[in-house]
């Protein structure tokens, strides 16, 4: 029985490089970096080519695109939205259809590199994870 490698993904660094191991990684990394660029291309530089927020935002200043569930949100709390945000609401759920529902969780959001990142940086740091509580304590 072989055993199991140190890292990881170690087996398939050997088998096919580091690239080619982590090539959908890097490749969902330079998306969700390449539209927070576009977010922030406006602030820095006057160009506004996405105005607004990863929730709901007006692109080239035609596009509405709203994630749908933040509508639904919106209804639940009794706020009937405008047509622009029902719009683009309409338009995010047919790209949810013919992309995948999860594709905005995977190669839009954010929180991927925040936590990716604060996970490297605690082996790094070597901070030990996990708490354990006593099966005795109440």
């Amino acid at each position: 029985m072989a055993a199991f490698p140190t890292t990881p993904g170690a087996e398939a660094v050997r088998a096919k490089g580091w690239f080619g191991a982590h090539k959908w990684l890097v490749l969902r990394r330079l998306s969700q970096f390449g539209i927070l660029a576009l977010f922030l291309t406006g602030p820095l530089f006057g160009l506004w080519i996405v105005k607004g927020n990863l929730a709901s935002s007006l692109t080239l200043a035609v596009r509405p695109l709203t994630v749908p569930f933040v509508r639904l949100l919106q209804l639940g709390a009794r706020h009937c939205p405008d047509r622009v945000a029902v719009t683009g609401a309409f338009f995010v759920l047919v790209l949810y259809l013919v992309v995948g529902g999860r594709a905005n969780c995977s190669w839009v959001c954010p929180v991927n590199i925040v936590t990716d990142a604060a996970d490297w940086l605690g082996h790094r740091l070597r901070i030990k994870w996990g708490f354990h509580v006593a099966c005795n304590a109440r």
